[in-house]
């Protein structure tokens, strides 16, 4: 395999004295192969070109997630990123650190407000009366696939929520809930899922799938979102507006096969919230884009209707869909 010459434009930041950030960008030259790592890069040029650079690094092996950094279009772990992956067409590839927590150098940025989020969901065993006394073979699926999340970061970093709201738990934090709200041991799910059901918690994800493309590990934190509310309706937290949409879009299809969209703000924001939104009706009126408040019926509607039917009355196990193994 050839070695090639790349540039590396990092983003270099610097603290004023008034706690204000000074960025600049700056361009690198580093030789290697398509297979070399960017933290073998960062590292080349620290140690060659410019002792300055400031990043975190620690394990190489994609465990730890101190490495994680915007490079290119996303978040990714440095150590992971082969530079053949993520340079454009003119070998250069965009190097920055995280986005939607504070800069404190270069590419390193304050891990506390991350954190304080993960603590806010009380990431630890409680003792209750939701505990189950009987643990089946197959009870820690859920369990064990969201506890291969690294704390890297990476979901937060390109979560558009959390990019406008700094008070929205983030999807590492809800995924790290979803793990004890799974945990047949868990004496306080109900608890859990009343308080993550209030503002700021699972119902303001928007689905935009950031977390899931970003991942470095595969633990799909939206996925974890949407089984933490469905565990939410479940136990009758339905009084957010989060919660009468998506009840809303089930009343509907169930109907008629088809969203009434006239009708479909009022029921989610109340009647008070939807005249705080006439100012849009009324520049959607004068486009011409007022919903019918006569909905279209689906064909096949009865096709419809039966497997909402069925699934009430079998519904999925939201807990773990793997059977029971038992030993030979």
């Amino acid at each position: 395999m050839e070695s090639k010459k790349y540039t590396l434009r990092i983003q270099r930041n610097e603290q004023n004295s008034d706690g204000s950030i000074a960025s600049k960008w700056q361009d690198f030259t580093v030789e290697g192969l398509d297979t070399t790592t960017i933290l073998s890069f960062l590292e080349d040029i620290k140690g060659n070109q410019d002792g300055s650079l400031t990043f975190r690094q620690s394990c190489r092996s994609a465990i730890c997630g101190s490495c994680a950094m915007r490079i290119g279009d996303r978040t990714r772990l440095a150590c992971k990123t082969h530079i053949g992956e993520v340079v454009d067409e003119n070998g250069v590839v965009d190097i920055s650190p995280q986005r939607n927590q504070p800069v404190l150098k270069d590419l390193v940025i304050d891990i506390d407000p991350f954190f304080e989020k993960i603590r806010k969901i009380r990431p630890y065993l409680t003792e209750g009366e939701d505990s189950d006394t009987h643990v089946g073979a197959s009870a820690y699926d859920q369990v064990n696939h969201v506890t291969q999340c690294i704390m890297c970061g990476s979901c937060y970093s390109d979560c558009t929520m959390s990019e406008v709201s700094d008070e929205y738990l983030g999807p590492a934090a809800l995924a790290k809930a979803f793990r004890f709200v799974s945990d047949p041991r868990e004496g306080k799910k109900t608890a859990r899922l009343k308080a993550l059901s209030k503002d700021h918690g699972m119902w303001s994800c928007v689905r935009c799938v950031q977390c899931v493309a970003t991942c470095p590990k595969d633990v799909k934190p939206m996925e974890a979102i949407v089984k933490l509310r469905t565990r939410g309706i479940e136990k009758g937290f339905v009084k957010g507006v989060g919660q009468r949409h998506a009840l809303a879009f089930h009343e509907d299809i169930n109907k008629s096969g088809d969203l009434n969209e006239f009708t479909l703000l009022t029921r989610s924001v109340g009647i008070f919230g939807s005249i705080a939104e006439m100012g849009v009706a009324f520049h959607l009126m004068q486009k011409g884009k007022i919903p019918s408040p006569f909905p279209h019926k689906a064909e096949g509607i009865q096709e419809v209707r039966a497997m909402y039917h069925e699934l009430e009355a079998n519904p999925l196990d939201v807990e773990t869909k793997a059977a029971e193994v038992e030993p030979e």
